[in-house]
């Protein structure tokens, strides 16, 4: 749990547009799609056509219970990848460009060396 609470921190503490903070979202929303099957909500999405999976509770409990397992689901679907493959991009951009950019301290310790123009 303690793992859990740590992780959760980093995520909410890094970068907006970071890799770490979008692997963390998707683990968020991965998390929570887990959550919503265990916990059998997609036995709800029968309000679509008009139905009540469950006699026992409100079509409106019913359709919200519904609406959350397959907003759930369409974010899974759709999100998880694609910030996946975001923070794959930008950890493969962030190695290229520090590959091909000079560090300003060596560029600082080289024009010191040489000495003056003049001399």
């Amino acid at each position: 749990m303690k793992a859990l609470f740590q992780f959760l921190k980093r995520v909410l503490k890094a970068e907006t547009f970071s890799p770490e903070a979008f692997v963390g979202r998707a683990a968020v929303i991965a998390l929570l799609y887990a959550v919503s099957c265990i916990a059998g909500l997609e036995e709800y999405t029968a309000f679509l056509s008009g139905t009540s999976a469950n006699l026992n509770l409100s079509w409106q409990t019913a359709a919200l219970l519904g609406l959350i397992h397959l907003l759930l689901y369409f974010a899974f679907i759709l999100l998880v990848p694609i910030s996946l493959i975001t923070a794959g991009l930008l950890v493969g951009w962030n190695r290229w460009r520090h590959k091909f950019t000079i560090p300003a301290q060596q560029s600082v310790v080289r024009m010191e060396s040489k000495g003056s123009p003049g001399t």
